[in-house]
C-alpha cells in the first residue's frame, strides 16, 4: 500500500507542477504578444522596418548612380578618343557616312516627331 500512496502523491505533484508551469508559460507568451501588438510598439517596429528598407533602397540607388557615372565616363573617353583620331567614333555604325558628325535638325525629316494635342497645338517629342 505505501507504494501506491507514493506514486499517487508523485503523480499529483508532477501534474500540479506541470500545470502551473504551462499556465505561467502561456501567460508570459500572451503578455509578450500583447505588448508587441500595442500601437506604440507597432509604430516603432514599422518605423524600424521602414528605416532598414529605405537604407537598402538608398544603397541600391547609390550603386546605380555610381555605375551610371562610371559608364558615362567610359563612353566620354571613347568619344574623345574618336575625336582625337580624326574621325567618327569607331563604335557601332562606324563607317556609314563620311565627314564630321553633325546635329540632326527637323528640316532633315529625321528629328523629333510632332504630335497634336487636344488643344490643337503641336507637342514636341511625344
Amino acid at each position: 500500500m505505501p507504494r501506491r500512496t507514493f506514486w499517487l502523491v508523485t503523480g499529483v505533484a508532477l501534474g500540479a507542477g506541470s500545470s502551473l508551469w504551462a499556465e505561467r508559460k502561456i501567460r508570459r507568451t500572451v503578455a509578450d504578444a500583447a505588448a508587441r501588438l500595442q500601437p506604440d510598439s507597432l509604430a516603432s517596429e514599422v518605423g524600424r522596418a521602414a528605416r532598414a528598407s529605405a537604407g537598402r533602397v538608398g544603397e541600391r540607388v547609390r550603386d546605380a548612380v555610381e555605375t551610371g557615372r562610371e559608364e558615362m565616363r567610359r563612353r566620354e573617353e571613347q568619344l574623345w578618343e574618336g575625336l582625337a583620331g580624326g574621325g567618327p567614333d569607331r563604335g557601332p555604325g562606324a563607317g556609314r557616312g563620311s565627314g564630321p558628325l553633325l546635329p540632326v535638325s527637323e528640316a532633315d525629316g529625321v528629328g523629333p516627331r510632332r504630335t497634336v494635342g487636344a488643344s490643337g497645338r503641336a507637342l514636341r517629342g511625344r
